[in-house]
């Protein structure tokens, strides 16, 4: 038995841990191409004994089960539109008509995450698989791009899922959204101090833009008809603060002295931003407002050696603007 092609499709929840993927006719969207590895979420389990009494040397019959059931899934995306963006931060309101606005932000309200229903097919030479994982949300997103190797926006995405359910063989195999644009970001457009000085950071070699939720399982025994099923999430606490990070590989240039003196003075926050564009109509733009120097490395390199700095920046907030052909719906208005 062997596997050669492996079908991964999202769907947004409308309730937590409900699927939408239930039937052979559901359509499942793609988050965008894989690039490297790319797993879908697999399970751990913690087992704990209830019961087993003193001096006992084996757990009694029936006095097993499986508890603690926290269950994680990774994805190495080549980035095809901000989606991934909206699920990471939870809000996003469209304006306009094609091409469409988006604006993306985390919710300031305590509304939740959006929850989804993940559906991946395991086809190949022998009987086929199907896995599904229902109230998934995404733990962490990283944005990258590297100047020397890629060159291209990629993500990292680490999701959370709530429980594990019987998969779809789907009828029609997951798709890109209607309208998205399958090629790349290539161009990156990177400023400094964007309401002041406005610099481009021409030395920029690699930037990595972390967002992270935090999120914490509440678990519950469930039974189903009678049946115990297990322990499983019924849902996610999420941080008090989400957790930005911007991490740079930075030759010096035109900025390298001003963010030394930034670090030096923690009064000195900038604004920054980052635009991947395909064209006038179709960018992915992050902005990160008040950006405290956490670290800004002053080395000498050796003969010969290009000269670069790691810089890490704590954003106090962060905002993604999307234009694109996607319609509002996709990205949850």
């Amino acid at each position: 038995m062997s596997y050669t092609e492996f079908k991964f499709g999202y769907a947004k929840e409308s309730v937590f841990r409900t699927s939408v993927i239930d039937d052979v006719g559901d359509t499942a969207y793609k988050l965008g191409a894989f690039a490297d590895a790319a797993k879908h979420p697999s399970a751990s389990y913690d087992a704990i004994p209830i019961g087993p009494g003193y001096n006992s040397l084996e757990v009694a019959a029936g006095m097993m089960f499986e508890t603690s059931a926290e269950m994680r899934g990774f994805y190495t995306l080549i980035v095809q539109n901000g989606i991934p963006c909206w699920m990471a931060l939870g809000k996003s309101a469209t304006t306009g008509t094609d091409p469409y606005t988006h604006t993306i932000t985390p919710y300031t309200d305590g509304t939740l995450l959006p929850s989804f229903t993940i559906n991946v097919e395991d086809e190949g030479t022998a009987t086929d698989e199907e896995f599904q994982w229902t109230g998934c949300k995404v733990d962490s997103l990283v944005l990258s791009h590297d100047a020397k190797t890629a060159n291209i926006l990629t993500a990292k995405m680490e999701w959370m899922a709530g429980k594990e359910a019987d998969g779809i063989a789907l009828t029609t195999a997951p798709q890109l959204p209607p309208t998205a644009n399958t090629d790349p970001y290539i161009q990156l457009e990177r400023k400094y101090d964007i309401s002041g000085d406005n610099l481009d950071m021409d030395g920029l070699q690699r930037v990595d833009i972390v967002i992270q939720n935090g999120l914490e399982p509440l678990q519950a025994h469930t039974t189903d008809a009678g049946t115990y099923t297990g322990e499983w999430t019924y849902q996610f606490l999420e941080a008090n603060m989400k957790g930005y990070e911007i991490q740079m590989l930075l030759h010096p240039s035109t900025v390298e002295r001003k963010i030394w003196d930034d670090k030096r003075n923690h009064t000195n926050t900038k604004d920054y931003t980052f635009k991947w564009t395909r064209s006038a109509n179709d960018y992915i733009k992050v902005t990160a407002t008040n950006c405290h120097v956490l670290e800004h490395e002053k080395i000498t390199p050796k003969a010969g050696e290009l000269m670069l700095l790691i810089v890490r920046l704590k954003p106090e907030q962060l905002s993604i603007e999307v234009k694109d052909s996607i319609a509002g719906g996709l990205y949850g208005g």
